[in-house]
């Protein structure tokens, strides 16, 4: 059990849900770390700005959840991306050393 260090009062959970802005949207939030999940994506609560972010502290929206990629899928197709590139590079200048 939670309690307010000042008067040992037992916090409950419409103590989170008054602090917690969406806190009703979020379940099983861990209370030691301070994380859940939302769409299969850890979140945490970012208390100087009064919101819910993301790991990489992009805020969520539980309202219009963001069809975009997140910074670490985007970075994982610029990777293929450049991996695919490399790959076809080093395979035409085999052809053409091959060849010549």
């Amino acid at each position: 059990m939670w309690k307010f260090e000042e008067d040992r009062e037992i916090i409950n959970k419409a103590h989170f849900k008054a602090t917690f802005v969406n806190y009703g949207l979020v379940n099983n939030l861990d209370y030691l770390t301070g994380t859940t999940e939302f769409q299969e994506k850890e979140i945490k609560y970012d208390k100087r700005n009064n919101h819910w972010v993301y790991l990489n502290n992009h805020p969520v929206n539980f309202h219009t959840p963001s069809k975009h990629n997140t910074l670490a899928e985007e970075d994982t197709i610029q990777v293929k991306e450049l991996l695919e590139t490399t790959e076809w590079t080093i395979i035409t200048a085999t052809q053409k050393l091959s060849l010549g």
